[in-house]
């Protein structure tokens, strides 16, 4: 699992744990109020029953010396025949800010004397669990007993006769878990709803807080790409105070780290480079100078072997011009300036290239300046560019296609265009392709494209390229025609 899920996983998941608790606990206090306001209201319609049954009593006319019997006959007669008793106990259980659902007026022996629902009368009063037992109970219970119950609670007030024991009478009141439910849900849904958005806007906080708090690794993990891929950072401390202080402390101790691994680099490949140069230079003066002495002796005696002698002599010497171009490109140069035909010199490559076009099939176009000028440069330098320009767009078209190579005065320069309609190339390839032994090719030095830019700064000129994905290649050397404009 990634460090971003993990974050925000843990993050939502205790924001959930934290939201989970505060709605179990407005849970449990939601039920509580309403269970003792419950409570609270039936033990007042109780005992507004009970003053009314007093005052029936006391109306009743009871001799001195009737026995106890006698008064407690007397007492539910007076109850079970009284409408007016009865019409109050129906209203009392029809208020609708309460629960109660059925009022009982029970007798000695637990039978029903009155009640609100009239066929209860002269049934047996069962016992129920009692509304304040549910209120006084644990958490879990109170809200099994309202969510998941549905047999009803009891409050039950008492009325006897002083010094007995057993109450004459009881009042009993049943509440429906039911009408409970109906009436805590609202709240509940409100609190859930609440609750749920909460939780939503937790998670998009733990989101946008995981990507802030990512963002340093995510810098400090492409500045090591960009070290990797072998490109500068180019990256400067930040002062104190800022956000990312340790971060940029990072970055920068990074950053001089890839700077000197570049140059380390550098260093390594010159060395090796000028090395190598230098003992493949030796073998090929010694060749060079063989095949003059060959050419002598055979030109009389086989003159048809001339011919595959000049072919030796120009691959010795065009193996001795990259020798040179490696040499070149770790050294100081001296421009051999001379004035040329620049059309001259592009058809010179064109023909040089064409046997290499002609295998790859891909054909090479020329397009002639408007009117013919001539410039004050290193030729040598020019027709080596302009070489790899051309030759690095056959090689990119494996499937055929054109190179057109034009030449143009524009506004006292020299300009050469060379382009192709092979595949382009990508962004993160375009920013390097001037970069000393940076090479695309599995058989390419990585030299070509950085002499040539070389070549033009030496000239006081450009190279540019533009390129994309499928739309091909056009790179373009611009420099000065005449020396003195430099």
């Amino acid at each position: 699992m990634r460090l971003r899920t993990r974050l925000l996983v843990l993050s939502v998941s205790t924001v959930a744990v934290i939201v989970t608790a505060l709605f179990a606990l407005h849970l449990d206090s939601l039920t509580r109020t309403w269970l003792e306001t419950t409570v609270d209201r039936s033990n007042i319609a109780g005992n507004q029953i009970q003053s009314l049954i007093r005052l029936r009593i006391a109306a009743t006319q009871t001799s001195p010396g009737t026995s106890l019997a006698q008064i407690k006959h007397n007492w539910n007669r007076t109850v079970a025949g009284d409408k007016d008793l009865a019409t109050m106990l129906v209203e009392q259980a029809a208020i609708p800010s309460g629960a109660i659902v059925e009022i009982n007026v029970v007798s000695e022996d637990g039978r029903v004397l009155l009640s609100s629902v009239p066929t209860r009368e002269g049934q047996a009063a069962f016992p129920h669990e009692t509304l304040a037992s549910v209120r006084d109970a644990g958490p879990i219970t109170r809200l099994t007993a309202i969510i998941a119950s549905s047999t009803d609670y009891e409050t039950r007030i008492p009325l006897g006769i002083a010094d007995q024991p057993k109450p004459v009478f009881e009042i009993q009141m049943l509440v429906s878990p039911i009408l409970l439910r109906d009436k805590i849900m609202p709240d509940l849904e409100g609190t859930a709803l609440v609750s749920l958005l909460g939780l939503f806007a937790a998670a998009g906080l733990a989101g946008l807080s995981t990507h802030l708090a990512l963002r340093p690794i995510r810098r400090i993990g492409q500045a090591i790409d960009t070290l990797a891929a072998g490109r500068p950072l180019g990256l400067s401390f930040q002062p104190a105070g800022s956000e990312d202080r340790e971060v940029a402390a990072v970055e920068y101790k990074l950053s001089l780290l890839g700077e000197k691994m570049q140059g380390a680099r550098r260093d390594a490949i010159g060395t090796l480079v000028r090395t190598v140069a230098h003992e493949i230079k030796n073998p090929l003066n010694a060749i060079s100078l063989r095949l003059e002495a060959l050419r002598m002796r055979i030109a009389d005696e086989i003159p048809e072997a001339e011919g595959e002698v000049d072919l030796v002599s120009n691959e010795v010497q065009r193996l001795d011009r990259v020798v040179r171009t490696f040499l070149d490109l770790n050294q100081p140069m001296e421009l051999d300036i001379r004035e040329f035909d620049p059309e001259e010199l592009a058809a010179t490559v064109i023909e040089t290239m064409r046997p290499a076009a002609t295998q790859s099939q891909v054909e090479l176009h020329l397009t002639k300046p408007v009117k013919a000028f001539t410039v004050q440069a290193d030729r040598g330098l020019i027709e080596q560019g302009l070489l790899n320009l051309v030759n690095n767009a056959i090689q990119a078209m494996q499937t055929g296609g054109m190179v057109k190579t034009s030449v143009a005065f524009v506004n006292g320069n020299c300009e050469i265009v060379v382009s192709d309609n092979g595949p382009g190339m990508p962004a993160k390839v375009l920013e390097r392709i001037f970069e000393p032994y940076f090479t695309t090719k599995s058989t390419g030095s990585g030299i070509g494209l950085a002499f040539t830019k070389r070549s033009m700064d030496l000239h006081y000129g450009q190279i540019t390229v533009e390129s994309a994905p499928g739309a091909g290649t056009t790179m373009t050397l611009s420099f000065p025609a005449l020396r003195d404009r430099a």
